[in-house]
């Protein structure tokens, strides 16, 4: 008999905070909650971006004020809320004003040869031959350069795209365990997947002692694997910059390592492990896998996830480059503004709105499944169910980032799936659609299209 997929665990970590126990889609909805609640929020925001630790009854600020929760919140809330969800880039990231972008150039020498000096460790291994080279005292060379001298100058320049989805300022990933050499996205996978671990409330290990290790399994990735300079972004462009490639950036750059890091960190888990790639899909493909490997029988506890950190300067150039993102100036435009403020930067992103591209983001996000009998045996607490992922490829089209008529068969299925399951009445007044990438003039069409004609 087939497997119900249920959801008995989820964490995570997002620009609004920790996804477990909801805190960050009580922060997204923060203006709606009662007393109480919003208090609840601010202060898990207060200690998750390190300015609040708790001690002894209360809580002490980083210059040692010892406050109540309701002072910390009323001290606090102004800037808790500036610094989470979509805004401005912090310097943390990247300075936004100073991006590297360095211009080659071409010296042509004047009425005397190009002569200069450095010291010997600095000279190419391969001098050009139009180079005399003469040694110095001291470890240096002189060198005469007869006609012209190929050189890079060390540039930079203003971002043309300054906000972004950042995860709350101060709040460091790294910092919650021994993270040498990891790149951000694994560290903020490590996070988000303790969070949804310990969000089930029962110790993963008695969980696994039901079990035979076959019964478990990981599927976990990226979409475009770790592009920082702990990953794959430091090993494309630091020989171009002079520095060492190290031994940690090509293994630790794949996108699948989310799923070793949990295997090997977290779980010890000997079991089945995936991940699969789809972009934006990331999530949902890996969902897919999980919920297969359960409802065939072969599994009964799936720990899903992605994790992307794709707030750099090079990856939001190459979105940038695409036409996709939100660029200052657009925003300027839209808004008819000679400059931006921090509240423009906050609403950057417009889904189905007036709007000129999407706004980056960095999230990873994990969810726990079991099968239903075995959340039963193991009184887990059941979030809901997972019936069935639907995945379809565009078929001929003429181009690859174009919508396609998988699209359609895809949100068909699973709309026929919620009126098979809880009927017409719910399908049509008690569904929601998560639409994707509407920030942009194009999608806000085509999704808007593909979502009115499931609704007829």
């Amino acid at each position: 008999m087939s497997q119900l997929p249920v959801i008995v665990g989820f964490g995570g970590i997002s620009p609004a905070g920790r996804s477990s126990f909801h805190h960050g889609y009580r922060r997204l909805i923060l203006d709606h909650l009662d007393g109480t609640q919003r208090s609840e929020t601010l202060t898990s925001l207060a200690t998750l971006m390190q300015r609040a630790s708790y001690s002894e009854g209360t809580f002490i600020t980083p210059d040692g004020q010892r406050l109540t929760q309701q002072d910390l919140t009323q001290t606090l809330e102004s800037e808790l809320l500036s610094n989470t969800l979509i805004r401005r880039i912090h310097p943390d990231w990247f300075d936004v004003n100073a991006v590297m972008l360095n211009k080659a150039a071409t010296l042509r020498a004047g009425d005397a040869p190009i002569t200069f000096r450095v010291r010997n460790r600095h000279l190419p291994q391969n001098p050009p031959s139009n180079w005399t080279i003469r040694p110095l005292p001291g470890g240096e060379s002189e060198v005469i350069v007869a006609g012209s001298c190929d050189v890079i100058f060390p540039d930079y320049r203003e971002a043309a795209v300054q906000s972004a989805g950042m995860l709350p300022t101060g709040f460091d990933p790294g910092s919650l365990y021994q993270s040498r050499n990891h790149p951000r996205g694994l560290q903020m996978s490590v996070y988000a997947a303790s969070d949804a671990i310990m969000s089930v409330g029962i110790d993963f290990l008695e969980i696994a002692a039901k079990l035979s290790p076959d019964q478990i399994a990981v599927f976990a990735s990226n979409s475009i694997g770790q592009l920082d300079d702990n990953g794959f972004g430091g090993l494309t462009k630091f020989p171009a910059l002079g520095k060492r490639t190290s031994s940690k950036q090509m293994p630790l750059g794949y996108a699948q390592m989310p799923a070793d890091f949990i295997n090997a960190y977290l779980l010890g888990n000997v079991g089945l492990t995936g991940g699969a790639l789809g972009a934006c899909a990331t999530f949902l493909y890996n969902l897919r896998s999980g919920v297969e490997e359960i409802r065939s029988g072969r599994r009964k506890l799936v720990m899903v996830g992605g994790s992307d950190a794709p707030v750099t300067p090079e990856i939001i150039e190459g979105f940038r480059a695409m036409g996709a993102l939100a660029e200052d100036k657009y925003l300027q435009a839209l808004d008819n503004l000679a400059e931006l403020q921090d509240a423009d930067y906050r609403r950057a992103c417009r889904p189905f709105g007036n709007n000129c591209g999407f706004t980056i983001g960095e999230s990873s996000q994990y969810l726990v499944l079991m099968s239903d009998d075995l959340a039963i045996e193991s009184g887990a607490q059941i979030f809901g169910a997972v019936a069935d992922v639907f995945v379809h490829a565009d078929g001929h089209k003429k181009s690859i980032s174009a919508p396609g008529i998988g699209n359609y068969m895809t949100l068909g299925k699973a709309a026929s799936l919620v009126r098979n399951l809880l009927g017409e009445t719910s399908l049509r007044q008690h569904s929601y659609v998560q639409a994707h990438g509407t920030s942009t003039p194009q999608n806000r069409v085509t999704e808007s299209h593909v979502i009115n004609e499931t609704a007829k």
